[in-house]
Order: C-alpha cells, then sequence, then structure tokens
C-alpha cells in the first residue's frame, strides 16, 4: 500500500473504510440490547468521533463528513439520500448499515480530497 502522503484519491481507501465502519460502530453499540430514545444523542456523537478518528488514523489527507443515523427497529421505512458536487477524481463517500435486535444504525462517510 502507499504512503498515506501518496493517497489523494478516496477511492484507494473505500475497501479499508468499509472495513473500519462496523468496527467504531460495534464499539458504541456492540453491547447495547434496548433501543433507548434518551440515548441516541449520545451515541449517535460517540459513533460519529469514533469514524472520525478511524478516517483520520486511516489517511489524514481528505476533509471528512460523518453522518449517523439511528432509529428502533420496527419494522418502519427509512430512506436516506445524498446529491454531492465534487471532484469524482479526489472525492468519494461510503455508506453502511449496521443493525441488532433493537435498532438500526447507519453511518454516511465522506472523504473531500484537500
Amino acid at each position: 500500500m502507499p504512503k498515506d502522503d501518496d493517497i489523494t484519491t478516496f477511492s484507494k481507501l473505500k475497501e479499508e473504510v468499509n472495513l473500519a465502519l462496523p468496527q467504531c460502530i460495534e464499539r458504541v453499540l456492540g453491547q447495547v440490547a434496548e433501543y433507548h430514545p434518551k440515548h441516541v444523542e449520545e451515541w449517535s456523537e460517540s459513533v460519529g468521533q469514533e469514524v472520525l478518528k478511524k478516517l483520520q488514523e486511516i489517511n489524514g489527507n481528505f476533509k471528512y463528513i460523518v453522518t449517523t443515523s439511528i432509529m428502533e427497529k420496527k419494522g418502519a421505512g427509512f430512506h436516506t439520500s445524498s446529491a454531492v458536487f465534487w471532484d469524482s477524481d479526489t472525492d468519494g463517500a461510503v455508506s453502511y448499515r449496521w443493525e441488532n435486535k433493537a435498532m438500526i444504525c447507519i453511518v454516511q462517510t465522506c472523504g473531500i480530497g484537500i
């Protein structure tokens, strides 16, 4: 793998980011057995910070945006989308859906070349 300084295209990091996202979510939500609305803000913040920290460890050549959605698993529908205007040669995005018996967590992350 090239040195961090050599990687300026987010697409070269996507595989590693896809592996890191579930690990970050598991660190925060892995032991949570029940959905508690009063904890969602704290969980969302913690997951987002874990992901940002890991992304910076993977490669510091990007600005990162992380969006975290957590909802109770009740069979309701959920749809999300995004639109971007960026340089597709350097910038990119990864989304990951994680769930357990109580909740669903969706993390969307964007890497923007500096």
